[in-house]
Protein backbone atom coordinates (compact mmCIF):
# COMPACT_ATOMS: atom_id res chain seq x y z
CA UNK A 1 0.00 0.00 0.00
CA UNK A 2 1.62 3.21 -1.14
CA UNK A 3 -0.09 6.45 -0.26
CA UNK A 4 0.87 9.68 -2.00
CA UNK A 5 0.19 11.73 1.11
CA UNK A 6 2.60 9.64 3.19
CA UNK A 7 5.30 9.91 0.52
CA UNK A 8 4.84 13.66 0.64
CA UNK A 9 5.27 13.54 4.41
CA UNK A 10 8.52 11.59 4.06
CA UNK A 11 9.82 14.20 1.64
CA UNK A 12 8.76 16.96 4.02
CA UNK A 13 10.53 15.31 6.95
CA UNK A 14 13.72 14.85 4.93
CA UNK A 15 13.76 18.53 3.89
CA UNK A 16 13.07 19.82 7.38
CA UNK A 17 15.59 17.51 9.04
CA UNK A 18 13.13 15.94 11.41
CA UNK A 19 15.18 12.80 11.33
CA UNK A 20 18.87 12.26 10.66
CA UNK A 21 18.32 8.68 9.46
CA UNK A 22 16.31 7.76 6.43
CA UNK A 23 13.76 4.99 6.97
CA UNK A 24 14.58 1.64 5.47
CA UNK A 25 11.70 2.05 3.00
CA UNK A 26 8.77 4.26 2.18
CA UNK A 27 6.21 4.38 4.94
CA UNK A 28 3.45 3.38 2.56
CA UNK A 29 5.21 0.15 1.54
CA UNK A 30 4.02 -3.01 3.20
CA UNK A 31 6.41 -5.41 4.82
CA UNK A 32 7.10 -8.67 2.97
CA UNK A 33 8.91 -11.45 4.73
CA UNK A 34 9.94 -13.26 1.58
CA UNK A 35 9.18 -16.84 0.56
CA UNK A 36 8.53 -19.30 3.40
CA UNK A 37 11.24 -21.66 4.46
CA UNK A 38 11.08 -25.43 4.65
CA UNK A 39 9.53 -25.47 8.11
CA UNK A 40 6.83 -23.01 7.06
CA UNK A 41 6.06 -25.06 3.97
CA UNK A 42 5.76 -28.23 6.04
CA UNK A 43 3.45 -26.48 8.49
CA UNK A 44 1.35 -25.23 5.59
CA UNK A 45 1.08 -28.75 4.18
CA UNK A 46 -0.09 -30.11 7.55
CA UNK A 47 -2.64 -27.29 7.88
CA UNK A 48 -4.10 -27.91 4.40
CA UNK A 49 -7.68 -29.06 4.59
CA UNK A 50 -8.42 -27.78 8.09
CA UNK A 51 -10.16 -24.65 6.82
CA UNK A 52 -13.24 -26.49 5.53
CA UNK A 53 -16.71 -25.04 6.04
CA UNK A 54 -19.31 -27.83 6.15
CA UNK A 55 -22.99 -27.58 5.28
CA UNK A 56 -25.37 -30.50 5.85
CA UNK A 57 -28.79 -30.97 4.24
CA UNK A 58 -31.23 -33.55 5.62
CA UNK A 59 -34.75 -34.40 4.43
CA UNK A 60 -37.05 -36.23 6.85
CA UNK A 61 -40.33 -37.87 5.84
CA UNK A 62 -42.70 -37.52 8.78
CA UNK A 63 -46.21 -38.98 9.24
CA UNK A 64 -49.22 -36.76 8.61
CA UNK A 65 -49.78 -34.42 11.49
CA UNK A 66 -46.21 -34.82 12.73
CA UNK A 67 -44.51 -32.10 10.69
CA UNK A 68 -45.26 -29.15 12.95
CA UNK A 69 -44.58 -31.02 16.26
CA UNK A 70 -41.24 -32.25 14.92
CA UNK A 71 -40.27 -28.73 13.87
CA UNK A 72 -41.15 -27.44 17.34
CA UNK A 73 -38.94 -30.13 18.91
CA UNK A 74 -35.99 -29.20 16.69
CA UNK A 75 -36.37 -25.48 17.42
CA UNK A 76 -36.57 -26.14 21.18
CA UNK A 77 -33.55 -28.47 21.06
CA UNK A 78 -31.48 -25.89 19.21
CA UNK A 79 -32.37 -23.13 21.63
CA UNK A 80 -31.50 -25.37 24.59
CA UNK A 81 -28.17 -26.58 23.16
CA UNK A 82 -25.77 -24.14 24.78
CA UNK A 83 -22.79 -26.50 24.59
CA UNK A 84 -22.83 -26.66 20.78
CA UNK A 85 -23.74 -22.95 20.53
CA UNK A 86 -26.68 -23.73 18.26
CA UNK A 87 -28.04 -20.62 16.55
CA UNK A 88 -31.40 -20.65 14.79
CA UNK A 89 -31.03 -18.92 11.42
CA UNK A 90 -34.40 -19.68 9.83
CA UNK A 91 -37.48 -21.84 10.30
CA UNK A 92 -40.90 -22.09 8.73
CA UNK A 93 -43.88 -24.36 8.16
CA UNK A 94 -46.43 -24.67 5.35
CA UNK A 95 -49.86 -26.08 6.14
CA UNK A 96 -52.35 -27.78 3.86
CA UNK A 97 -52.82 -31.35 2.72
CA UNK A 98 -49.11 -31.85 2.15
CA UNK A 99 -47.59 -29.88 5.01
CA UNK A 100 -43.85 -29.27 5.07
CA UNK A 101 -41.39 -27.42 7.27
CA UNK A 102 -37.75 -26.41 7.31
CA UNK A 103 -35.14 -25.29 9.80
CA UNK A 104 -31.65 -23.87 9.28
CA UNK A 105 -29.15 -23.61 12.14
CA UNK A 106 -25.47 -22.85 12.74
CA UNK A 107 -23.98 -25.31 15.19
CA UNK A 108 -20.67 -26.85 16.26
CA UNK A 109 -19.68 -30.11 14.63
CA UNK A 110 -20.37 -32.09 17.81
CA UNK A 111 -24.00 -30.96 17.85
CA UNK A 112 -24.87 -31.95 14.28
CA UNK A 113 -25.49 -35.66 14.80
CA UNK A 114 -27.70 -35.31 17.92
CA UNK A 115 -29.94 -32.83 16.09
CA UNK A 116 -30.12 -35.08 13.01
CA UNK A 117 -30.95 -38.05 15.26
CA UNK A 118 -33.76 -36.05 16.86
CA UNK A 119 -35.13 -35.24 13.41
CA UNK A 120 -34.90 -38.89 12.36
CA UNK A 121 -36.81 -39.98 15.48
CA UNK A 122 -39.87 -38.16 14.15
CA UNK A 123 -39.90 -39.94 10.81
CA UNK A 124 -37.65 -41.47 8.19
CA UNK A 125 -34.54 -39.87 6.71
CA UNK A 126 -35.27 -39.61 2.99
CA UNK A 127 -31.97 -38.00 1.98
CA UNK A 128 -28.81 -36.54 3.48
CA UNK A 129 -26.04 -34.57 1.80
CA UNK A 130 -22.89 -32.87 3.06
CA UNK A 131 -20.93 -30.22 1.18
CA UNK A 132 -17.61 -28.63 2.17
CA UNK A 133 -16.12 -25.34 1.02
CA UNK A 134 -12.36 -24.83 1.35
CA UNK A 135 -11.75 -21.38 2.86
CA UNK A 136 -7.98 -21.77 3.25
CA UNK A 137 -7.15 -19.33 0.46
CA UNK A 138 -9.39 -16.43 1.61
CA UNK A 139 -8.36 -16.95 5.24
CA UNK A 140 -4.64 -16.85 4.42
CA UNK A 141 -5.07 -13.87 2.08
CA UNK A 142 -6.95 -11.96 4.76
CA UNK A 143 -4.29 -12.86 7.35
CA UNK A 144 -1.59 -11.43 5.06
CA UNK A 145 -3.66 -8.29 4.61
CA UNK A 146 -3.99 -7.92 8.37
CA UNK A 147 -0.22 -8.31 8.86
CA UNK A 148 0.51 -5.69 6.20
CA UNK A 149 -2.02 -3.25 7.65
CA UNK A 150 -0.58 -3.65 11.15
CA UNK A 151 2.95 -3.12 9.82
CA UNK A 152 1.83 -0.04 7.92
CA UNK A 153 0.12 1.35 11.04
CA UNK A 154 3.33 0.90 13.07
CA UNK A 155 5.29 2.86 10.47
CA UNK A 156 2.70 5.64 10.53
CA UNK A 157 2.88 5.81 14.33
CA UNK A 158 6.67 6.04 14.11
CA UNK A 159 6.37 8.92 11.64
CA UNK A 160 3.83 10.61 13.91
CA UNK A 161 6.33 10.50 16.78
CA UNK A 162 8.92 12.21 14.58
CA UNK A 163 6.55 14.90 13.29
CA UNK A 164 6.98 17.02 16.38
CA UNK A 165 5.06 20.29 16.06
CA UNK A 166 4.59 20.10 12.30
CA UNK A 167 0.82 20.66 12.14
CA UNK A 168 0.47 19.87 8.44
CA UNK A 169 2.31 16.58 8.81
CA UNK A 170 0.30 15.63 11.90
CA UNK A 171 -3.00 16.26 10.10
CA UNK A 172 -2.04 14.12 7.14
CA UNK A 173 -0.74 11.35 9.37
CA UNK A 174 -3.92 11.38 11.46
CA UNK A 175 -6.04 11.05 8.35
CA UNK A 176 -3.93 8.17 7.09
CA UNK A 177 -4.05 6.44 10.48
CA UNK A 178 -7.84 6.74 10.54
CA UNK A 179 -8.06 5.13 7.09
CA UNK A 180 -5.73 2.29 8.09
CA UNK A 181 -7.65 1.72 11.32
CA UNK A 182 -10.91 1.46 9.37
CA UNK A 183 -9.38 -1.09 6.99
CA UNK A 184 -8.01 -3.05 9.95
CA UNK A 185 -11.44 -3.25 11.57
CA UNK A 186 -12.96 -4.38 8.28
CA UNK A 187 -10.33 -7.09 7.78
CA UNK A 188 -10.74 -8.23 11.39
CA UNK A 189 -14.47 -8.60 10.82
CA UNK A 190 -13.84 -10.65 7.67
CA UNK A 191 -11.48 -12.90 9.64
CA UNK A 192 -14.09 -13.44 12.36
CA UNK A 193 -16.78 -14.37 9.83
CA UNK A 194 -14.51 -16.77 7.96
CA UNK A 195 -13.40 -18.52 11.12
CA UNK A 196 -17.01 -18.77 12.28
CA UNK A 197 -17.85 -20.62 9.06
CA UNK A 198 -14.93 -22.99 9.71
CA UNK A 199 -15.65 -23.64 13.37
CA UNK A 200 -19.43 -23.88 13.00
CA UNK A 201 -21.40 -26.10 10.61
CA UNK A 202 -24.57 -25.16 8.78
CA UNK A 203 -27.42 -27.65 9.11
CA UNK A 204 -30.56 -27.58 6.94
CA UNK A 205 -33.40 -29.93 7.86
CA UNK A 206 -36.49 -30.25 5.65
CA UNK A 207 -39.56 -32.08 6.97
CA UNK A 208 -42.25 -33.44 4.67
CA UNK A 209 -45.11 -35.97 4.74
CA UNK A 210 -45.03 -37.04 1.12
CA UNK A 211 -44.65 -40.84 1.40
CA UNK A 212 -46.02 -41.43 4.90
CA UNK A 213 -49.57 -40.35 4.19
CA UNK A 214 -52.54 -42.45 5.25
CA UNK A 215 -54.27 -44.90 2.88
CA UNK A 216 -57.37 -42.73 2.48
CA UNK A 217 -55.51 -39.45 2.05
CA UNK A 218 -55.53 -39.51 -1.78
CA UNK A 219 -59.26 -40.42 -1.75
CA UNK A 220 -60.08 -37.60 0.67
CA UNK A 221 -58.06 -35.20 -1.46
CA UNK A 222 -59.92 -36.26 -4.61
CA UNK A 223 -63.30 -35.85 -2.91
CA UNK A 224 -62.28 -32.47 -1.58
CA UNK A 225 -61.21 -31.38 -5.06
CA UNK A 226 -64.32 -32.78 -6.76
CA UNK A 227 -66.26 -29.51 -6.72
CA UNK A 228 -63.39 -27.42 -8.03
CA UNK A 229 -62.52 -30.04 -10.66
CA UNK A 230 -66.16 -30.13 -11.83
CA UNK A 231 -66.28 -26.35 -12.16
CA UNK A 232 -62.98 -26.40 -14.03
CA UNK A 233 -64.36 -29.04 -16.39
CA UNK A 234 -67.51 -26.98 -17.10
CA UNK A 235 -65.39 -23.89 -17.70
CA UNK A 236 -63.17 -25.84 -20.10
CA UNK A 237 -66.23 -27.14 -21.97
CA UNK A 238 -67.66 -23.63 -22.34
CA UNK A 239 -64.34 -22.35 -23.58
CA UNK A 240 -64.12 -25.23 -26.07
CA UNK A 241 -67.63 -24.43 -27.35
CA UNK A 242 -66.58 -20.84 -27.96
CA UNK A 243 -63.69 -22.08 -30.10
CA UNK A 244 -65.77 -24.72 -31.94
CA UNK A 245 -68.79 -22.55 -32.84
CA UNK A 246 -67.10 -20.47 -35.59
CA UNK A 247 -65.64 -23.61 -37.13
CA UNK A 248 -69.07 -25.30 -37.05
CA UNK A 249 -70.58 -22.39 -38.96
CA UNK A 250 -67.78 -22.46 -41.54
CA UNK A 251 -68.16 -26.22 -42.02
CA UNK A 252 -71.95 -25.85 -42.37
CA UNK A 253 -71.66 -23.24 -45.11
CA UNK A 254 -68.94 -25.26 -46.82
CA UNK A 255 -71.22 -28.32 -46.72
CA UNK A 256 -74.06 -26.43 -48.37
CA UNK A 257 -71.78 -25.26 -51.17
CA UNK A 258 -70.42 -28.76 -51.77
CA UNK A 259 -73.95 -30.18 -51.81
CA UNK A 260 -75.10 -27.62 -54.37
CA UNK A 261 -72.11 -28.27 -56.59
CA UNK A 262 -72.68 -32.02 -56.34
CA UNK A 263 -76.31 -31.70 -57.42
CA UNK A 264 -75.31 -29.68 -60.50
CA UNK A 265 -72.76 -32.31 -61.43
CA UNK A 266 -75.31 -35.11 -61.14
CA UNK A 267 -77.84 -33.27 -63.34
CA UNK A 268 -75.28 -32.92 -66.08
Amino acid sequence: MVRSSVLALLLLFSLQGCSQHHPSGAAGELAYSGPPGKHAAAAGAQARGKYLAYEHSVTVDSPEGGVKPLLDKLVAACQADVTSQCTLLASGVEGGRESRAHIRVRIKKAGVEPLVALAASGGEVASRNTAAEDLESPIRDNAKRLDMLRSYREKLLALEAKAGNNADALIKLSQELATVQSELESATGVEARLMERVNMDLLNISIQSRTQRGFWSPVKRSLGDYGSNLSEGIATAITGTAYMLPWALILFVLGLVVRKVWRKVRKQ
